[in-house]
């Protein structure tokens, strides 16, 4: 999880519908990997981010560059998974997965490059759910 218990217990009304979306998530990915056609060995993260009305939005922080097939394949079909409920913000979390045999990453925490360019305020840290408010594309 990339936001803090009392942030979750507060915005996951039905902690179960949760866990239900995650197996979703991950049997989506891993279809994914099949059906790319791409036999890229690599590990890294999906990150997941829920808002309030059933929209979520993914981006991906593996620890090499992506096949763009694979990459695609990835985003779509997570997106394409009907998110869980959630109240009062965002719900912000990431799974750390590996393709192909590929270690999963060390990295304790992802990174996405699109969180690294986001323009910030000085040395201001943003909470996660912020920071995804920030660049959510809809």
């Amino acid at each position: 999880m990339l936001q803090p218990s009392a942030v979750l217990e507060e915005r996951v009304p039905d902690i179960d519908a949760m866990a239900g979306y995650v197996k979703a998530v991950e049997l989506a990915a891993r279809e994914a990997v099949v059906s790319s056609g791409a036999q890229q060995a690599v590990g890294g993260f999906i990150v997941i981010a829920v808002r309030p009305g059933g929209r979520s939005n993914v981006w991906l922080d593996f620890d090499a560059l992506l096949d763009l097939s694979l990459k695609q394949q990835l985003a779509s079909r997570v997106r394409a998974v009907k998110p869980f409920e959630v109240i009062k913000g965002p719900v912000v979390f990431a799974l750390n997965v590996s393709t192909w045999g590929a270690k999963a990453s060390k990295r304790i925490a992802p990174a996405p490059q699109e969180w690294k360019a986001l323009p910030r305020n000085g040395s201001e840290a943003l909470e996660v759910g912020e920071l995804v408010e920030r660049l959510w594309s809809d």
